[in-house]
């Protein structure tokens, strides 16, 4: 069994009360069977044994998430309580034949930091993990992933080329998958064998640069308004964002002068969105082995690039003013609406299917 990472991996550690935005809130957290029956047997309090899951408060915070920030039950009886969820996240794991991949979840304001102070390329890791794979695979979903591995290595090469635009290697990653898809497609409706894909073709399909207009730009922020929300928070972001920037004719000229004011600050913001989009492709392209929804999942990770520079336009049109930390707390709060939300992944993924970015 292989497993792969990036290289930031193992930089990540839990910075507890010092968090910005506590995993202990928001959404609820599912409890394992075995962790279940542990707390039971402890007569641990707090936890809803009906739904397996922990209480929480009304503002859907846990109940075992004292003011100050720390876990009761970590003080009580140490780390080794922790559920499987709680002990985990923010790392995430998906598992193919042979191949475990381990990300870790931007939607966390350590990793959002970890990963958006990066100004240089991100690089992969391969090596053998010794937990032993008992999983059982579907054989065609794991050949379409050793395909997939091939667009994503393609992906990140695209993504970390700062010789071409982010406008160029958005249009040249959705024509590639798009081109896959098609040819996936073809083949399945005829009843053919994967063989017959001609993936040296596909990896040199021509393409165009992405150029939206403000109008399907405005189309793209609306889907967000049909998401399912963890608390009011980002909702109200979403009114403040869409008042500030889509009343407007245009907003060229201030997204030069935001651009103007991150490089005052040191950053350049086609670095922080080339990190989003390698993470997000990194994180969850392959993935898409076992729906079938390639293209989707490559318009979804550039959709969180168009996403997030709205937010961040908004913010620095309101207060003038814009840096690399509010990038970051722009950025994990809108991965924890997107990312642990299936329906809010599928009702985005089903707008881009019928109107497609490429």
């Amino acid at each position: 069994m292989k497993k792969l990472y990036p290289d930031y991996y193992e930089k990540f550690k839990c910075i507890a009360d010092k968090c910005p935005k506590t995993c202990c809130g928001g959404w609820q957290i599912e409890i394992d069977e075995e962790s279940l029956a542990a707390y039971k047997s402890m007569g641990i309090d707090n936890v809803d044994y009906e739904n397996e899951i922990f209480n929480y408060d009304e503002d859907k915070m846990c109940r075992n998430l004292r003011e100050d920030g720390l876990c009761k039950l970590i003080l009580k009886h140490g780390e080794g309580i922790l559920c499987r969820t709680c002990a985990t996240f923010p790392r995430h794991i998906e598992e193919f034949q042979n191949v475990r991949e381990y990300s870790l979840s931007i939607s966390c304001p350590e990793v959002a930091r970890l990963i958006l102070n990066r100004q240089d390329s991100i690089s992969f890791y391969e090596e053998d993990d010794e937990e032993k794979d008992l999983e059982d695979y579907d054989a065609g979903e794991q050949e379409v992933y050793k395909y997939l591995q091939v667009l994503r290595t393609k992906f990140v090469d695209v993504i970390q080329n700062r010789n071409l635009s982010l406008k160029d290697r958005g249009g040249l990653i959705l024509c590639i998958a798009d081109t896959f898809q098609n040819a996936y497609d073809n083949i399945i409706f005829e009843d053919g064998d994967l063989d017959q894909l001609d993936i040296d073709s596909i990896l040199n399909t021509d393409y165009a640069s992405l150029n939206l207009t403000f109008k399907n730009r405005k189309a793209m922020f609306d889907v967000m308004k049909g998401w399912e929300f963890t608390t009011s928070e980002f909702s109200d972001l979403l009114s403040v964002t869409e008042e500030t920037i889509y009343t407007k004719d245009t907003v060229s000229k201030e997204k030069a002068a935001m651009c103007k004011c991150l490089a005052g600050h040191g950053v350049e913001l086609s670095v922080v969105l080339e990190q989003i989009l390698l993470y997000f492709i990194y994180a969850y392209f392959c993935g898409s082995a076992y729906d079938e929804f390639y293209f989707g999942q490559a318009q979804l990770a550039v959709c969180t690039c168009l996403h997030i520079q709205d937010l961040a336009l908004s913010h620095y049109m309101r207060t003038g003013d814009i840096t690399l930390d509010d990038l970051i707390r722009l950025t994990y709060l809108y991965a924890r609406e997107l990312e642990h939300s299936i329906p809010n992944i599928l009702y985005t993924e089903e707008y881009m299917d019928e109107n497609p970015l490429v």
